[in-house]
């Protein structure tokens, strides 16, 4: 049966020495609930075991990334690859549009409170249709008894070291509290080695042979010319 709440709670107060979760109790139960839901984004950061993907197609040459986007994994659009090298510093938009260019770069950045990825070409892409493969992270708090963590079952003992590290260290107790982020360094390592082998991940060359509409011989990264 898969670890819920409850079970995560009870591990907790296993791992502090303590079931006492009053207000006037050293390890109040909204100190704890804070720790471990924490912990759950702590480890969805450093593990990278949660994979989400969404699909849609592009709107004003944007993309607003899901809610719970951590990273990305692949994007296509137009059926091609948009791997991360395309995103571009703001800082080099000038270079960039130098002579004009059909390249379907991006910078990230937070419009409205929404993470997006804008779209910076010649050729628009608004209508094209998007695949995003990405790893996410925990967006809803854990409150409730029969609540379950979308970490993996195998992992869900992870968050709850993270979280008694952290309620540990609170207290001064830095010996106990380095063992228990051990612990939760071991989980995060073992979901790294497991998700790996869910899927392909390799970088292959990718020679620069212009922007979405086909070949150019223009150096697209010194904007000058091939041959």
């Amino acid at each position: 049966m898969a670890m819920d709440f409850k079970e995560q709670q009870e591990f907790l107060s296993e791992l502090l020495g303590d079931p006492n979760s009053s207000q006037d109790d050293m390890f109040p139960l909204t100190r704890r609930e804070k720790a471990l839901n924490r912990g759950e984004i702590q480890f969805a950061i450093d593990s990278k075991s949660i994979k989400e993907y969404a699909t849609g197609t592009i709107a004003d040459n944007e993309l607003d990334l899901p809610s719970d986007w951590l990273e990305t994994f692949v994007l296509v659009i137009d059926n091609k690859v948009i791997s991360t090298n395309r995103e571009m510093s703001l800082n080099n938009w000038g270079r960039h549009y130098q002579g004009g260019s059909d390249d379907p770069v991006f910078y990230q950045w937070e419009f409205s409170g929404t993470k997006t990825m804008k779209f910076m070409s010649t050729a628009s892409l608004t209508g094209k249709t998007y695949y995003l493969w990405y790893f996410r992270k925990p967006t809803t708090t854990l409150s409730a008894d029969t609540d379950e963590s979308i970490i993996p079952d195998e992992f869900r003992e992870a968050s709850t070291y993270w979280a008694a590290s952290r309620l540990f260290q609170q207290i001064g107790k830095s010996e106990i509290s380095n063992r228990m982020l051990e612990q939760y360094t071991f989980y995060v390592n073992k979901a790294i080695l497991q998700t790996s082998k869910e899927y392909i991940n390799y970088n292959p060359a990718i020679p620069d042979l212009g922007g979405i509409g086909g070949e150019s011989t223009v150096d697209k990264q010194g904007k000058g010319m091939l041959g």
